[in-house]
């Protein structure tokens, strides 16, 4: 009884430090995002009066409702970019074509490079006048644009940008998952006379969906909380056209000093994280379930 009692003592130690951490610096900020988001006023004001859902309905009306739509259309964009790109890519570094393997460096760096300087490198390759892009498309006797400040262009090119400056992570991840796939299944597959595509189908797709389903869990988050990409290329601009839920936190709450507005978008963006997110592991426990 005394052994058992020391090492439950010696469990709750180790985990100690961390549920901690995770109340200090989780739960507690969310409780005040809660509280705070029912009240009135600036960063400054020291007396917020109590409004209820009032926030909520100011930040739906103002500008709120259309920063969640562009974060939903954004990041469906995005989890079919670079969950797209990240298979098709880590197939190809799974195969054994010859030369493959030296091709797994450049889809890291992305990763490791801070993400305002590639925003920077990306928005000259998106300038009007001597953009990069703009010179392929004249080379090529293409019409030219302003892509960042055209409402139809902006938000495509921003996604572009985030696409591929996140891809690598699901080829890794993907990577990963096809190397989990027992070699001898192949082989056996391969003896009983299936091709690369129902290889692929039948035995690879089957194995990974745990994994894609994860991967896609990862990736949904990432794009709802998205913002570095959007201050540094757009602003949100133009006309609102690539103002996500994030970049309308940062413009309500230190450009306009309006906390209350802030907050309920900061509440909702968190709601809708979660609910999308239990949503995506109950599914995930639904194909164990079916395996």
């Amino acid at each position: 009884m005394r052994r058992s009692r020391r090492a439950w003592a010696l469990a709750y130690a180790f985990v100690a430090p961390t549920v901690l951490l995770t109340v200090v610096f989780s739960l507690v900020p969310l409780a005040m995002l809660l509280w705070r988001s029912l009240y009135s006023g600036g960063v400054f004001d020291f007396e917020p009066a109590f409004v209820g859902l009032d926030n909520y309905s100011q930040m739906l009306g103002e500008g709120g409702a259309h920063a969640l739509g562009v974060t939903g259309v954004y990041t469906a964009g995005f989890v079919v970019l670079t969950m797209g790109a990240g298979l098709v890519l880590a197939l190809l570094l799974n195969s054994r074509a010859p030369g493959v393997a030296r091709l797994r460096a450049p889809f890291v760096i992305p990763l490791v490079v801070p993400v305002v300087a590639t925003a920077l490198i990306w928005a000259n390759m998106f300038a009007p006048q001597f953009g990069l892009i703009n010179r392929l498309l004249s080379a090529f006797h293409l019409p030219q644009a302003d892509f960042l400040s055209s409402p139809g262009l902006a938000l495509a090119a921003v996604l572009t940008f985030g696409a591929w400056q996140f891809f690598g992570q699901n080829v890794i991840l993907y990577v990963a998952a096809l190397k989990s796939v027992p070699r001898d299944v192949l082989d056996a597959a391969s003896v009983d006379g299936a091709g690369a595509w129902r290889r692929f189908a039948h035995v690879q797709w089957p194995i990974m969906r745990r994994h894609t389903l994860l991967i896609w869990v990862v990736t949904t988050l990432t794009g709802l909380q998205t913002f570095t990409q959007i201050y540094v290329l757009t602003q949100g601009g133009p006309d609102g056209a690539t103002q996500t839920a994030l970049y309308y936190v940062y413009n309500e709450g230190f450009v306009q000093f309006d906390t209350g507005r802030a907050n309920a978008m900061g509440v909702a963006l968190f709601l809708i994280s979660l609910l999308v997110t239990v949503m995506q592991i109950w599914l995930i426990g639904r194909v164990d379930r079916a395996r």
